[in-house]
């Protein structure tokens, strides 16, 4: 006879994914409300403060709600990497275990789940004088340029490239260049920086044309509730348009409304076009890169739907543990 198969380890918390404009946010919340969780944000640029409308970051009453961690606490020149965002997520989810709640991870940055779930290797050391040197040199080179110079030093990454940001290409080019080895390497041979982490993931879909739709009524809706004032207050401030956070989608966009170079209709459609390239980017990740036992919901079904069935998942989960 065969061994039995060993069962998973005991999951962490819940995770609910999925592509931009999906309703990862109002699923969240409607769960950590049904199993008693607090909601830890996914999501590379709702960490900004000043960002809530262009970033659709969870609403004021959604937070009165359930608390959340990782929203708006990072100033929008700061960076917030994969590896910065695991090691701040282990620490809220361990606090909030001990509370004996349940941590509901929610967003779209597929990257920072994976910090979890398959932890990143440990970085190697790199001196910092060079590194230094070579981020100026990177900073300088547009989006097309660094996926080139990716492409050439690390080209089994080419599966990939679509859905690096210029930040994870610079980082890859470091490794290279500065580490001696490229990012698949590391991936392969490096010890993690720490254990992995497992969830049970729901990740929401739509078809393609009703997905672009809903982008499309959200980007009205942000423009509409402020959007340019928010971008105006923030360039006001003297903040740096080359800062992290205004690299978010949308706000060069904005910025060029707010100063003219665009009218509202030209801005909107500009907007569409590039968050459904990235959605569509998004969709491919979660396609493939999600844990096998990841649990696809339809996100045209009703909200509360949707969260009783997670809730259901989590009640089975606690049994069998």
């Amino acid at each position: 006879m065969g061994r039995a198969e060993e069962a998973p380890p005991r999951a962490f918390g819940i995770a609910v994914v999925g592509p931009t404009a999906a309703g990862k946010s109002e699923l969240a919340v409607a769960v950590a409300e049904r199993v008693g969780g607090e909601v830890v944000s996914v999501d590379s640029r709702q960490a900004y403060r000043g960002l809530e409308i262009g970033t659709a970051a969870p609403t004021a009453e959604q937070r009165r709600r359930v608390p959340h961690h990782g929203v708006a606490f990072l100033e929008p020149g700061e960076r917030y990497s994969a590896g910065r965002f695991a090691r701040l997520a282990r620490g809220w989810i361990g606090e909030i275990r001990a509370r004996d709640r349940v941590p509901v991870l929610a967003g779209g940055t597929g990257f920072f789940l994976s910090a979890l779930t398959d932890p990143p290797f440990r970085e190697p050391d790199m001196d910092p004088e060079r590194r230094e040197r070579l981020g100026t040199r990177l900073s300088s080179l547009d989006e097309a340029e660094l996926r080139r110079w990716t492409r050439r030093l690390d080209p089994e990454l080419e599966r990939e490239l679509d859905a690096l940001d210029p930040q994870r290409c610079g980082r890859t080019l470091e490794l290279a260049l500065l580490a001696g080895r490229p990012v698949t390497w590391w991936h392969r041979h490096g010890e993690p920086e720490a254990p992995p982490l497992r969830f049970l993931v729901f990740c929401l879909g739509l078809p393609g044309e009703l997905h672009r739709e809903r982008i499309r009524r959200r980007t009205e809706a942000a423009l509409e509730a402020g959007w340019p004032e928010e971008v105006r207050r923030l360039l006001g401030e003297g903040r740096d348009p080359d800062d992290p956070a205004l690299s978010a989608l949308g706000y060069d966009a904005v910025a060029a409304l707010v100063h003219g170079r665009r009218d509202r209709d030209e801005a909107l459609e500009e907007i569409v076009r590039d968050t459904w390239r990235y959605a569509r980017r998004q969709r491919t990740w979660f396609r493939h890169r999600l844990p096998e036992d990841a649990v696809r919901l339809d996100a045209r079904r009703p909200v509360d739907q949707l969260a009783d069935r997670v809730a259901e998942a989590w009640e089975e989960e606690r049994r069998r543990a």
